[in-house]
């Protein structure tokens, strides 16, 4: 039996209750109603042994594909999901599971920070409250509930500007079901942006009276919010909280308390979150995607053509994505902006009602303005993107649409209390904007006449929510007037007082009901529910590979030919990989695989095919796996393993992952230093430096004089092997120096006989460390800043 719900359940319950207590008004039939819809959309994986997240992708890659050729993914949109986001999490949670910090993922790339790939979520709220659930369930608990969080929360903000529960209800669905949160349901970008309504309540709070509680308040939300898992979209949180607060303070005048409780909240909750800050910002720069950005930042004006535009505003424009292939560029960066037609209209009515009454200090001002600065950003209008470059020039501006779906939703809250409160000339106005802004649509170069249908067909739902929409509500019965002076927006708007028929609740009803359909219609295959056996199922050549892995005595690598077996998905079983797929992998480590392999680190799904390279030895490949029927030319590769799903083949010549070496060649000039490493062949004698610090004059003598050829040469016993702990016995006739296969990051410590030692950076990307003449116990372990200060399981300081 699957109780997912149950738990799920449970904590909400539990959160709603705590909530309550504190004073939050949030009526139980609310919370009933969200959850319901959430059980709704997630039954089967809520409820039986199913899951919802897209990894059956795997099936087109091999060794699955060889036992599968005819497999279709269900939705192939989101490899991302199978081959990075899972793979990190089950990581994140094996290791906190066993009592570990999660600080390293060995299973890729060589070994590289896990804990500073933010989008391991390796702190976040959300995924350490799934720790106790299994790999699948956990994603579908952390999926219900940051739907749930960002349904209660902006029905939260919205209830604070008066509106009546069935307008903030709409509000919220339109942002709980948007296509920010649905399209990247499991991604951690909706992890960080279902808190951005909790972020702007938080605000409203402060800014009516500062508290301790509530200063404590919005400290837990921005600690969630850069513990979330995604630093691009904690930075545009930042900047939705600037416009806020700015907006507060310059029209509201809400006083300096209000100013400096915000701001100072962000500084403990940074102080609170350093854990996990320092060492991203320790490791981010040193990584491929940081390089990669300062060469070539991210386009600015990406998506803002016509066709684009109309992908945001009708997602099935296109084409009915993920099940087919679009003819245009429906794909997720793009429909992700989608928060119903209605919501569409509500921008156009909210705008159209405060310039027609001049309200220009009420909070609906500020949800137009805040789209307006969105949308300019977005489509990168002179000025408005240099201005948002100067402080987020690293995080991509289309990624700006969660604000632009959020500031929809709220205006789809405030467009109902417009015609509850008997404005109904701008509430018409905005649909009518809507219609003609969705006819003409039609007017796009269609390649053919069935694209022109199928087009014509997916504006259908847009106009039946449109048409719901003006069903009329009898005027005169929608309660008081807001009133307009100096404080207006500060305060809750005063609440609707006047009693409203059955036809108007039925209404209103039936609207909710059209803008959920129309939502989960345009997003709810994104998350298709898959049985629990399409998690990276087992194939006879992973377990032959889970086995040696059992047997073995000292620890190795692997590597696949191609897409064999594709970077992350190795660490489903244990099994450590060379090759890489994820942005903050080692910017040094990578650009040696280019140099030297001639490896295409340009592609965001690198595939290796050099099988003859003798670097592969140095990297502690022991296995190569490959295709069915695939032949190695080199003789140093055995055939141990040969089936329908593939073959694996042995390296004779693999090196241990760290060993002496004979010969050290010291070069300074950088051309000539890659130069060497690029021709670089005899891994196993030689290693080639760019620097050296040497601890006295015997050590740089022993280190760069020529070796007799009959000298004693230094012996290493490795002791015992964690990812992040290796313990060695080194003698060493002299001076010696010794290199291993992990990448270099800070964060590497030496400790010989008890006394620290400075780590040596090898081959231009390596660690490596001197070992003195004489017999010495070694001991290698990573602990990055601020790690380093603490005693740790796994990592500690000293040998146990």
């Amino acid at each position: 039996m699957n109780f997912t719900w149950l738990y799920v359940a449970a904590i909400y319950a539990a959160a709603i209750a705590l909530a309550r207590r504190a004073g939050v008004q949030l009526p139980w039939r609310i919370a009933i109603f969200f959850f319901a819809l959430v059980l709704v959309l997630f039954f089967a994986p809520l409820t039986t042994d199913t899951i919802n997240i897209p990894v059956d992708y795997i099936q087109k890659l091999p060794p699955w594909s060889e036992l599968n050729p005819n497999a279709k993914p269900a939705n192939p949109w989101q490899n991302d999901v199978a081959l990075q986001l899972v793979p990190w999490a089950h990581q994140v949670r094996e290791q906190w599971k066993s009592g570990r910090i999660p600080l390293w993922n060995p299973n890729a790339g060589s070994g590289y920070p896990l804990l500073a790939n933010a989008q391991s979520a390796a702190t976040s709220p959300l995924r350490l409250l799934a720790l106790p659930l299994s790999l699948g369930r956990s994603f579908t608990a952390e999926a219900a509930w940051k739907i749930l969080i960002a349904l209660t929360f902006t029905f939260l903000y919205c209830a604070r500007r008066g509106y009546s529960p069935e307008a903030c209800a709409i509000g919220a669905i339109c942002f709980g079901f948007s296509g920010f949160i649905m399209v990247w349901l499991h991604y951690p970008h909706a992890t960080v942006a279902c808190f951005a309504p909790a972020l702007l309540y938080a605000i409203d709070l402060l800014a009516e009276r500062v508290t301790f509680g509530r200063f404590l308040f919005i400290v837990a939300i921005w600690w969630a919010i850069l513990n979330g898992g995604h630093p691009e979209t904690a930075a545009h949180c930042c900047f939705l909280a600037m416009l806020a607060i700015g907006w507060i303070a310059v029209v509201e005048r809400p006083g300096l308390r209000f100013i400096a409780s915000s701001f100072g909240s962000v500084f403990v909750a940074t102080l609170l979150a350093a854990p996990l800050l320092i060492v991203f910002f320790e490791t981010v720069t040193k990584s491929q995607r940081f390089a990669a950005l300062k060469a070539s930042p991210h386009p600015k004006g990406a998506f803002a053509d016509w066709a684009s535009t109309i992908a945001m505003l009708e997602p099935h424009f296109f084409g009915a994505i993920p099940h087919e292939q679009p003819w245009g560029p429906a794909i997720p960066e793009t429909i992700c902006g989608f928060a119903g037609t209605f919501a569409v209209a509500s921008g156009f009515a909210v705008l159209l009602y405060v310039m027609g009454n001049r309200r220009w200090r009420s909070r609906e001002a500020f949800f137009v303005f805040a789209t307006i600065i969105t949308i300019a950003i977005i489509y990168s209008w002179p000025g408005f993107t240099q201005l948002f470059d100067l402080v987020f020039h690293l995080a991509a501006n289309t990624r700006l649409r969660f604000i632009l779906v959020l500031m929809l939703s709220l205006q789809a809250a405030a467009a109902v209390d417009l015609l509850q409160r008997s404005h109904r000339r701008p509430y018409i106005l905005g649909i009518v904007c809507a219609a003609a802004l969705v006819l003409s649509m039609m007017s796009f170069d269609f390649p053919s006449a069935a694209h022109r249908s199928a087009a014509l067909l997916s504006l259908i739902p847009s106009f039946i929510v449109l048409l719901i929409a003006l069903l009329p509500l009898p005027s005169g019965e929608g309660g008081p007037e807001r009133s307009e002076g100096p404080g207006e927006g500060l305060a809750p708007h005063p609440p609707l007082r006047g009693t409203f028929s059955r036809r108007e609740k039925d209404t209103l009803l039936l609207l909710i009901v059209a803008v959920t359909a129309e939502l989960w219609n345009a997003f709810h295959d994104w998350n298709p529910a898959l049985p629990s056996s399409a998690l990276y199922p087992e194939t006879p050549q992973i377990r032959k590979l889970i086995e040696l892995k059992k047997d073995a005595r000292e620890p190795f690598r692997i590597a696949g030919y191609g897409a064999t077996l594709f970077p992350n998905t190795a660490a489903m079983y244990g099994l450590e990989d060379i090759r890489t797929n994820d942005p903050i992998a080692g910017s040094r480590y990578l650009g040696l695989l280019n140099l030297n392999t001639g490896l295409n680190t340009s592609e965001y799904f690198m595939q290796w095919y050099n099988t003859e390279t003798r670097l592969l030895d140095y990297l502690n490949v022991r296995y190569f796996v490959t295709f069915p029927g695939a032949m190695m030319r080199d003789w140093r590769f055995k055939l141990i393993y040969d089936g329908a799903d593939g073959r694996i083949f042995e390296n004779a010549d693999v090196l241990p992952r760290f060993f002496p070496v004979d010969a050290v060649i010291l070069e300074f000039k950088p051309s000539e230093f890659i130069r060497r490493l690029q021709r670089h062949e005899d891994w196993q004698h030689t290693a080639i430096l760019n620097d050296l610090k040497v601890e006295n004059d015997q050590m740089r003598n022993d280190f760069l004089a020529p070796r007799p050829p009959n000298a004693p040469r230094t012996t290493l016993r490795l002791a015992s092997s964690d990812p992040t702990v290796y313990t060695m016995h080194v003698v060493a006739p002299r001076y010696t120096l010794v290199v291993s296969s992990i990448p270099w990051w800070p964060g590497w410590k030496v400790e010989r006989n008890g006394r620290r030692a400075d780590p040596i950076r090898v081959n231009g990307a390596f660690l490596g460390f001197a070992a003195p003449p004489g017999e010495s116990d070694v001991r290698v372990w990573y602990a990055p800043t601020p790690w380093s200060l603490f005693i740790l399981p796994g990592s500690l300081r000293r040998p146990a």
